[in-house]
């Protein structure tokens, strides 16, 4: 964030003075969130994920790349990846209208290419994600996944998280 200060010198009557100084900051007009539409995991299932970037700001972003590390993360000397992208499923929405689908790169990580946030408006990315054996099963364990924005003439990336617990409940089938 960029900050600003301001001061004012006043005059009148052949009387000047300087007013007090003021401090802004500049805010990011680009936002995003992100959110796991499960409450839980197991393995095997399919996770919905939306995310959400909205701009508050007057001028438009186009070109934008928005990349999912799948919750990537390090597991001894190596990374795993909980996560993978069912293809196909990925539904794109600017303000709210249904778009040709963006540009996807599976990974890991995922990558979409293309996606636009027109002035004032917002842009849904909404996606499927199955989870497989790298996901952790012990109590507590919970899969965190990152996007992130850039491109398009950012300053600075955007990202956004969502963790999603393992599913407690225990698993039982009879036959």
């Amino acid at each position: 964030m960029a900050t600003f200060y301001n001061q004012a010198i006043l005059s009148y009557n052949n009387s000047v003075t300087n007013s007090n100084i003021v401090t802004g900051e500049l805010l990011e007009v680009l936002t995003a969130a992100k959110t796991a539409v499960q409450g839980s995991y197991r393995v095997g299932d399919d996770v919905t994920y939306v995310i959400s970037i909205v701009n508050s700001g007057a001028i438009a972003y186009t070109g934008l790349t928005v990349t999912d590390d799948l919750g990537t993360n390090a597991f001894g000397e190596r990374n795993v990846t909980p996560l993978a992208y069912s293809n196909g499923s990925v539904k794109y929405y600017i303000n709210g209208v249904l778009q040709a689908a963006p540009t996807v790169t599976a990974g890991p990580p995922l990558v979409f290419t293309g996606i636009n946030v027109p002035a004032n408006g917002s842009t849904l990315i909404v996606y499927t994600a199955r989870v497989n054996e790298y996901a952790p099963l012990a109590t507590g364990g919970t899969v965190t996944n990152t996007a992130t924005v850039n491109g398009g003439g950012l300053s600075a990336a955007v990202t956004a998280t969502a963790t999603l617990p393992v599913e407690t409940a225990p698993q039982l089938t009879v036959t």
